[in-house]
């Protein structure tokens, strides 16, 4: 089998194994199952670590997020709007359930995460565990 690639997918797959190179380096680790795949990014803060994702159309009520440990599960589903008879010229929107599991280096502290949905754009901030945090130690002179 031959499988010939174009330059738009080799750019793509350069730009994703790269992300996911980058990911793995600081330590966060993603698994994907889902009928629908929902972008995040991650940012880490000093003491804590805040995940954006996107997921337009969406209502809280949802959603389902999980935090065990070093994992966070954000899963929930995208329902199709209007009689499932329809019939549509083209159909692009996401339909169906998705799940994304991110695994990270250090513990999180599920009892301190904060969560807010706005115009479809998902903000968790979770706090690293204490003694996960950087410490920073005062140097005295004489």
């Amino acid at each position: 089998m031959t499988l010939y690639m174009t330059p738009r997918h080799r750019s793509r797959m350069a730009h994703a194994y790269l992300s996911d190179r980058v990911a793995r380096h600081v330590g966060i680790h993603s698994n994907v199952h889902s009928d629908v795949h929902v972008p995040v990014d991650v940012k880490e803060e000093p003491d804590a670590f805040v995940i954006i994702a996107t997921l337009p159309g969406l209502e809280a009520d949802d959603l389902n997020i999980e935090i065990l440990e070093n994992i966070v599960d954000i899963s929930g589903e995208f329902k199709k709007e209007g009689e499932e008879d329809e019939e549509y010229l083209r159909s692009e929107r996401a339909v169906g359930n998705f799940h994304r599991r991110l695994r990270f280096a250090t513990k999180l502290e599920a009892a301190d995460a904060e969560a807010s949905l706005k115009n479809g754009i998902l903000t968790l901030r979770i706090a690293k565990v204490e003694e996960e945090r950087p410490k920073t130690i005062k140097v005295k002179t004489k």
